[in-house]
Formats: structure tokens, sequence, C-alpha cells
């Protein structure tokens, strides 16, 4: 095998360098001999072999992805991890990392279990980048050896039925699939992009859950090997849920490799009956049923009002994800250093199945690909199963659902699939004159992965490389364009001597921004801040426009942040847009028909606050904030409304909305906020008593 002779072909090269620089050494030869002997006897047993190359592989791995661990916060990084106050704890209590686990909002159920690995991180390192990286890459390493283990029991299973490779070489084909996936330039970014620990982590748990189910079929079934079985795969999967809703995908990840390589058959290979019904019919029928009982539970998905805050319908949405899977699959055959990247906002929308013509072009591909795996499926099982891992692995993010249209995260447990069975079908080349070719070829692939995934680490080794690289190759992409200018705004501030080269480059990177593919509203934010730290005039047409913009286009929850930090801005006095401008900003937000009471509510918070600390109008304020609670009665409004009424001395109502807070954080989320602002009230009570004294 290729992995078995590279180490043996390491060892003997050792020894004839050991030999050549002994010669004339002879006190240190024998010594040279004796450790070179200990360490050819260790690997002797295979056990011990794969244990080492495991062990070389992850940590190859590791010396790829380090330079990539001296970057910084990206993207989304700073609004889910830095700006979640909740997961600044400074104690490791259970009321601390309850509030910690319960306060996402990035899916539907939250994601706590992700949420809590990243206070841990805080806890003991603070948000220091370095150290999240770091965790995120040991989850990958272990996620690595999860797959080593999977597609070891698959590749046993494979030689049992058919005997179409040798039992002896499975450890080392698994670890051919568990290096390729390792260092698989398409996985660096839920590895660097710190918050897609949420993948990652997801992943950990789901691929424990198939490595248990694995290892549960090709052993002798027993009732205590099932229980246990059981109650470890109920766990996994449950952890794998919790930490990004895509868990639930290694359900019928599971089922899937039942069908095609256990075939509900036991380790004879015979037929599995319950109560004299083949198990392979009620895994079928399973199969029906679980397809109509998603029809059911479908349509409330395809209503049009979910992608009214989206630049796309549920129609276009679906054709160009058939264009966007094989952009996936070009990626993954074929990584391109400039084809990868942080940012996918420039990847063209489908209007119709000819525009672009080649939205017709892959779905007539997915459906050819689909048939071609359905009619191999007797002679090449492995085809289907690699197509159905992925497609399933695609179900959630890549359908009907209103997320954005691309991001390569989505394909981090995807590729398993196809690197399982590419391995596979290598490993059967017989032919003598075929077969160094492909070993040659296979290594100069594997080569490439490690060395693209290597030039990506160095890049997001720096902001400002990698904000270069990304606008270098992503001209249209306007997030790329929009980081550009903020690290060159950045630099504005480091460097005071060349504070007006930067500001022009900023100024250029967002305007390049306004011509990207469908540009939101960050470079007209980002003109604001850019002009007042320039003293530049800020004219009314750029008001204006940034304001029918936020009126009129599908509103992006980036629009609260771009708000929230020019409201920032101004109350520190560093930005110079007129008072009224920036209540027109505001109010324009609200009035934008795709803005729902959530939004809204926090927009009339940003209101608020704004009155009350830059116009001093604490009856405004409170009046917002009013109205920030009828459209949204949550717990954060009514500690904002206590707040202001205690400073303006009026202190029962102060403790009546205290009170109501407390009543709605059944949960106990907010339980620091809520005593921090009790003792306010309290102290403030104590200053009145020994005044009136």
């Amino acid at each position: 095998m290729l992995l078995l002779g590279t180490l043996r072909l390491i060892l003997n090269t050792y020894h004839l360098i050991a030999v050549n620089f002994f010669q004339k050494k002879h006190l240190l030869k024998d010594a040279s001999f004796f450790y070179l002997k200990i360490l050819m006897n260790t690997f002797k047993t295979q056990k011990k072999l794969i244990a080492f190359s495991l062990f070389i592989i992850t940590a190859i791995t590791f010396i790829l992805y380090y330079p990539g661990l001296f970057g910084d916060f990206v993207f989304d990084d700073p609004a889910n991890i830095l700006e979640n106050k909740k997961l600044a704890i400074h104690n490791l209590s259970y009321e601390n990392l309850k509030s910690a686990a319960l306060s996402g909002n990035a899916g539907p159920l939250g994601r706590p279990i992700s949420l809590i690995t990243f206070s841990l991180n805080h806890y003991f390192t603070n948000f220091e980048p370095f150290y999240f990286k770091l965790t995120n890459l040991f989850i990958h390493l272990i996620n690595g050896l999860l797959v080593f283990i999977i597609s070891l029991k698959l590749f046993q299973r494979l030689s049992y039925q058919y005997k179409s490779i040798k039992l002896e070489s499975t450890s080392y084909l698994a670890c051919l699939v568990c290096l390729i996936w390792l260092i698989h330039p398409l996985n660096l970014t839920s590895v660097l992009y710190v918050v897609q620990r949420m993948t990652s982590l997801s992943s950990l748990f789901g691929l424990l859950a198939v490595a248990i189910y694995c290892i549960w079929r090709t052993r002798a079934i027993t009732w205590f090997n099932t229980l246990l079985s059981l109650v470890g795969l109920t766990i996994s999967l449950l952890a794998s849920i919790l930490s990004k809703e895509s868990g639930v995908l290694f359900i019928p990840l599971i089922y899937w490799i039942e069908l095609i390589f256990f075939q509900a058959k036991n380790q004879k290979f015979q037929p599995i009956f319950i109560k004299k019904i083949k198990l392979s019919y009620l895994l079928w029928f399973g199969v029906i049923t679980v397809f109509f009982l998603f029809l059911y539970l479908l349509p409330p998905y395809l209503n049009p009002a979910n992608f009214t805050r989206r630049e796309f319908t549920l129609e276009e949405r679906l054709l160009t994800e058939s264009r966007v899977i094989f952009y996936y699959l070009k990626m993954f055959f074929y990584p391109l250093l400039s084809d990868l990247s942080l940012y996918h906002d420039d990847f063209i929308i489908s209007k119709s199945l000819t525009q672009p013509i080649t939205t017709l072009y892959s779905l007539a591909g997915l459906l050819g690909i689909s048939l071609a795996c359905i009619f191999l499926f007797k002679k090449h099982p492995m085809l289907i199963f690699a197509w159905g891992w992925y497609v399933i692995s695609q179900l959630l993010e890549s359908t009907f659902i209103s997320l954005e249209l691309v991001h390569e995260h989505r394909n981090y447990f995807g590729i398993i699939g196809f690197i399982v069975a590419a391995v596979y079908y290598i490993a059967q080349i017989n032919n003598k004159k075929i077969q160094p070719f492909i070993y040659v070829l296979s290594a100069i692939y594997i080569a490439n992965l490690a060395w693209t995934t290597w030039q990506r680490s160095e890049i997001w080794s720096n902001l400002v490389d990698h904000a270069a690289f990304e606008a270098e190759h992503h001209p249209h992409s306007e997030r790329a364009n929009y980081q550009l200018a903020r690290i060159y705004m950045k630099l504005m501030v480091l460097n005071p001597n060349q504070k007006k080269i930067y500001a022009l480059r900023a100024k250029e990177s967002l305007e390049n921004a306004k011509l990207s593919y469908m540009p939101s509203n960050a470079a007209w934010y980002g003109e604001l801040h850019l002009y007042s730290e320039m003293n530049w005039k800020i004219t009314t047409d750029m008001l204006m426009q940034l304001s029918n913009r936020q009126k009129t286009l599908p509103f992006r929850n980036n629009n609260i942040s771009f708000l929230s930090s020019l409201s920032d801005c101004q109350i520190q006095g560093f930005c110079k847009v007129p008072h009224n401008w920036f209540i027109q900003l505001t109010v324009s937000a609200i009035e934008n028909p795709t803005v729902n009471d959530k939004i809204k509510s926090e927009l009339f918070k940003l209101l608020a606050n704004y009155f009350i600390a830059v116009l001093g109008d604490f009856k405004k304020g409170e009046e917002f904030l009013m109205d920030a609670i009828s459209l949204n009665d949550d717990i954060n409004g009514h500690i904002l409304l206590s707040q202001v009424y205690r400073l303006q001395g009026e202190l029962d109502l102060a403790q009546a909305q205290v009170n109501q807070a407390k009543e709605l954080d059944s949960d106990n989320i907010w339980i620091n906020e809520i005593d921090i602002e009790l003792k306010k009230i309290n102290s403030t009570n104590m200053d009145n008593s020994t005044n009136e004294n």
C-alpha cells in the first residue's frame, strides 16, 4: 500500500543515513543502530504502525494549520462571540454556564453546547483568538480520528462481503481517508473561522454516533452491546443537534450506511428478520414514511414570507443551489486557492432555468448523476453511497430553508463519502502498469491539498493579507471589499503619518463595495465613519441614499449592527452625522416593510438609547422603550426601561420593571443583569435616605 510503502521508505532512508553518518563515529554507531532496531521492531505490529501513522497525520495537519492560529476573529465572529456579553464568564457557576448556553439566537435551538465551549474559552484565555482557533483545531483532529474509525469499519465490511480489498489493508486505507479529509482546504473555514466551531463540534458528536453504530454493527450483537450503543447513539446525536441543528442529518446518514453497507444483514450476511418480516423491507418502508412526513411538514418552509428579507425567492434559491452544488464539487475535486474564500456573496443568483444557462446544465447534471448511481447500484454500490451521503449532508443548508446561498463549511462532513469511495476504488486497481501512475497521481493530489491548505492558513494568519487576498480574488464581493476598507481604516489610526494614504485606499475599497454584486448598506455606513474620522464633509446626498436603501431594500440583520455602531460613535462624539439624520436613518429602517416586530423592537431601543445619551430626552427615550416592549415583550426591554426610571429617580417604577423582567426570566438567563440593576436601585434608595436624614 502507498501509505505503508512511504513509511518503510522513510525508515530505510533513515537507516542508510545513520550508517553513513556514524561510520567514523564508533562511539555513537552502536547507539544509533540500537535505537533504530527498536524503532524497526516497533513497526512490526500493524496496530503500532497504524497508531504511528495517525500520529504523523495529525501532526502534519497541526503543522499545516498552525500559521492560521495567529489570525484574528473574522466575519460573524465578533457579532456571535465578542458582542455576546453572556459568554464573558468569570466563574464556572451553574448560573453563568446556563446563561451562556441559552444566550444564542443563531438557530431555532440556540446551539447551547457550542456556546458553552465559547464561554469556557473565554474563562480560561479571555477573548484571545489564538486559543479559540486552537480549540477548533483539536476538534478537527478528533473528527479526523473518528473519520478513520468509520472508514475502517466500512472497509472491513466491504472486505468481508465482497472480498474486493484485503482485510489487512483496510487500516491503511482508513488512514488515507483520514489524511485526505483532515488536510483538505475546503474544511479550513470550519477550523479558522471561529464561530464555525458550531459545525465542527456538531460533526464531532455526529461522527461519534456514526462510529458507535458502525462498531455495534460489526460486532456480535448482544443485549448489553445493543443497550450500550443505543445510549451512546442517543447522547451523541442529541449533543450534535444541540451544537448545531444540522446534526439531525446524522440520523439519515446512519440510516444510509445501514441500507448501503450492512443491508439489514447479520455478520454472516444473512437477512435479519423481525417477526418473520425482513428488516430491509421495514427500513425501506421507513424511508417512504419519512418522505411523506417530510411532505406534510414542508409547507410552512415554502411560505414566500420567509424570503422577504433575502435578495432571492424560494424558486431562485432552489435553482441557484443546483449550481452551488457543482461549485462545491469543483472545490472538492479540484481546489484552487483563488476559488476558496470566506466570502461567496458574489455568487450569481439564478433567475430562471436559462438565466444563467448553467442552471439548466446543473439540474440535468444532478438528475443524471442520481440516475447513474441508481443504475450502477448493484455493480458499484460505493457510488450511490458517496452521492447519497453528500446529498443528505446538503438537505438543510442547500435546499429550501431561507439561508445564505454559499458557505464552504456546509461541506465539512459531506465530502467524507467521496473520499471513502475514491480510496476504495483506487485500492482495487491491480494492473501493474497503471498502478504506479495512479499512486503517483494520488500522491501529487494529496500534496496539492496540503500545499493549498498551508497557503490558506498563511493568508488567514494576517488580517491585512487575508482581506487583500479576498478582495483581489473576489472583486465583486461586497464583504471582501468592505472588510479591506475596514482594515485600511484601522491602519489609518495605527499609522498617523500615512493616514491620508490609507484613507484614500479605504474610500476606494468602499466604492468597490458599492459597485459589487447586490451590495448591502455596509459601504454607506463605512463612509460615514471614514468621513467623520477624516473630517470630510458628509453630504446630504450620501445620507439620502442610505436612508432610501434602508427603507426599500430587503432588511438584513447587519443593518442593526451598523446602526448600533454608528450610534455608539455618535454618542462618543467621533462621528459627525447630524442628529436629525441619524434619527431619520433609524426611522427609515423601522418603516421598511420587510422588518418584523422583533427587529423593530431593537430599533426602537436604539432610538431610546440615542435620545437619552445624546439629546438627554428621557421622556422620549421612555416612550420608545414602551414601543419596543409592545412589539416584543422581552427581558432586556424591561431592564432598559428600569434604568431609565432609575436615572429619573422614579424608583418604584424602576422596581416594577425589574420585577417584570424577573418574571419573564424563567430560565435565569438574565439573572446577572437583573441583580446588577436591583443593586443600583437599592443603592439609589439608600443614598436618597441618607440625603433626607
